[in-house]
């Protein structure tokens, strides 16, 4: 019997035959000519001897109703919602894995009673019942009721990370195991509701490149050093000012790692840089602007400054704002000048140029 239905008929090897499963199998394609691969035939013949538990890989949007065993992953809140009745519905979002993949389910109205509890929790291991859709972000499956059953199984759930490099934007359920290469700070901000909200913006890199995460509230506060590995699972990406990111909300599970993740920080030549990325450049700098200033849509007054910064490559402008436009007071041409985690970007006349935020780290020397 081949793998692809072999592990099938173990789910019910003690009420059947191989020989009888598979002849089963083959009428059963038979009568259903084209709307019925083996796999699907099988899984209907199975379903006949009774429950089914699948791996998580086997479980996709076709499959309708499943049973599966796995670990919680994360654990989203629990959101309210209008119905078009005037009601208010509730929803939850659990990860759940396996040694072979991960799934998202769905947890509605009355079913999401032990999320609002704090009764669900990261590395439970439960028996889930449920039928099966294509949600935004993939497969989801819709528990059943009374379709929540803990079981005592130790299951080690496989995460596949992405590398950083492999990131886009709008990607949902990004799972990454990466080092902290600038920790950041906790900043503050006012909700619209009056409250304060807090927020982070960690830059993480592995040898494929850098990304900022974004953290909040109390995730934020987390104890993060330089050169610790951290994992994330269940994040979403974005792009903001034309810069990728991802954000870890409160589906998201932040937590350090014992991994050793390697990184080195890669200079990168002018002439290699493309819009859209973090970069760090080092060169001279070989031209110097007039500082000039703005006003925010706040009414607060900003500050940007040009300069220009050259390598064996090429030459590009690079932006200056608010703190950093001191440092014109002390840059001469010809000064040596680092910038770590600066971003390209298309200028205002189409032509490249490299942007500084507030994260962005500047080292200069005067010329030697």
């Amino acid at each position: 019997m081949d793998g692809e239905i072999g592990e099938i008929y173990d789910q019910i090897s003690g009420q059947i035959s191989p020989q009888e499963f598979e002849q089963k199998v083959e009428e059963k394609v038979q009568l259903m000519g084209e709307l019925c691969d083996r796999r699907t035939a099988a899984m209907l013949v199975a379903r006949e001897f009774g429950e089914v538990e699948l791996k998580i890989d086997r479980v996709r949007p076709e499959t309708g109703k499943v049973t599966f065993v796995g670990k919680i992953l994360s654990v989203s809140e629990v959101h309210e919602f209008p119905r078009s009745d005037g009601s208010v519905g509730r929803v939850a979002n659990l990860a759940i894995g396996d040694e072979t993949g991960t799934v998202r389910v769905v947890l509605w109205d009355e079913l999401v009673e032990p999320v609002a509890r704090g009764e669900l929790a990261v590395d439970q291991t439960f028996r889930i019942r449920g039928f099966t859709r294509e949600g935004y972000f993939g497969t989801e499956v819709t528990v059943d009721r009374g379709g929540l059953e803990e079981v005592e199984v130790e299951i080690q759930a496989r995460v596949e990370p992405f590398k950083i490099s492999e990131i886009r934007a709008d990607m949902g359920d990004i799972n990454i195991l990466a080092r902290v290469v600038d920790a950041g700070v906790v900043r503050e901000f006012a909700r619209r509701d009056g409250s304060a909200g807090k927020v982070r913006s960690v830059t993480l890199g592995d040898d494929s490149g850098k990304i900022r995460l974004t953290l909040w509230n109390e995730k934020a506060e987390m104890d993060l050093r330089e050169g610790e590995s951290l994992e994330v699972i269940n994040a979403l990406s974005r792009e903001r000012y034309g810069q990728v990111e991802i954000q870890a909300g409160g589906y998201s599970v932040v937590r350090k790692s014992d991994a050793v993740v390697e990184y080195e920080e890669k200079i990168t030549q002018i002439s290699d840089l493309l819009p859209g990325s973090i970069y760090s450049i080092s060169g001279f700098v070989t031209g110097l602007g007039e500082v000039r200033e703005f006003e925010r849509d706040d009414g607060t007054v900003g500050r940007v400054a040009n300069i220009y910064v050259s390598d064996d490559s090429g030459r590009v402008r690079v932006a200056l704002w608010n703190d950093h436009v001191r440092l014109i007071d002390d840059l001469d041409l010809g000064s040596r000048i680092e910038l770590v985690d600066c971003q390209a970007r298309d200028g205002w006349n189409g032509e490249l140029e490299v942007g500084c935020g507030w994260s962005t780290k500047v080292t200069f020397a005067p010329p030697g």
